[in-house]
């Protein structure tokens, strides 16, 4: 059984308010969204999204019938600093739909599911800026990052103060080969969120035998 840290003690239903209406839902029945998405750089003021990937997940299984992947016409025209990282051109995306099209398809996409990306932060902000200056409708808001459940999980769930508290060996690359997973080549959108979403397999099914099985039993732990 896991074991909340200090902070999680606050009033149950304090915590559980903004997710009252899926609280009780079991993990194994849950529809999770695996989400990577690639910038022209890390500048949330200036950069823009490239291309987005996703795979749907119901539980453990990956629905591999249920993919997303659009590149995305940026305004800017040109980003000669990342092309080595993503290999995307000016010139691939020349012709691809503006972001207000890819957003609108990307809402739909993901609607009442939970959202699993790696080290989110940034992806998730570029997103919610995205959607803001389209008019797009909302991404989900529960969203879970394996780097944490990866903490998490080291410290054997709160339990091994300071586990893997440097974050070295969270990249992407690091957790899947750890876990036997067969490495793509890396920062394509779509191929990243394969892999994220077999490294979420491996960690959900660890949480569960954890009694992690319910959408609260995240919130409780600090993963949502």
């Amino acid at each position: 059984m896991f074991l909340p840290a200090l902070w999680q003690f606050r009033p149950l239903v304090e915590r559980l308010q903004p997710w009252r209406g899926v609280a009780d839902q079991p993990l194994t029945e849950t529809l999770f969204t695996v989400v990577d998405a690639e910038m022209t750089g890390l500048d949330e003021r200036r950069d823009e999204i490239l291309s987005i990937g996703a795979v749907r997940m119901r539980g453990l299984s990956i629905l591999l019938g249920h993919t997303f992947y659009r590149t995305v016409r940026p305004r800017a025209g040109a980003w000669h600093a990342t092309v080595a990282i993503h290999r995307i051109r000016p010139s691939d995306v020349h012709n691809a739909p503006e972001l207000a099209e890819v957003m609108a398809e990307l809402a739909d996409f993901c609607a009442d599911t939970v959202m699993v990306g790696h080290r989110v932060d940034v992806d998730r902000r570029f997103l919610d800026r995205a959607r803001e200056s389209t008019g797009a409708l909302p991404l989900p808001r529960l969203w879970v990052d394996t780097a944490r459940v990866a903490q998490w999980l080291a410290s054997d769930g709160g339990r091994i103060v300071g586990a893997e508290a440097s974050g070295e060996g969270l990249d992407l690359a690091s957790l899947a080969q750890r876990e036997g997973i067969a490495v793509l080549p890396d920062h394509h959108a779509l191929t990243d969120a394969m892999v994220t979403a077999q490294v979420w397999q491996r960690q959900l099914a660890r949480l569960l035998r954890k009694g992690v099985t319910r959408i609260r039993d995240l919130v409780l732990v600090g993963l949502l």
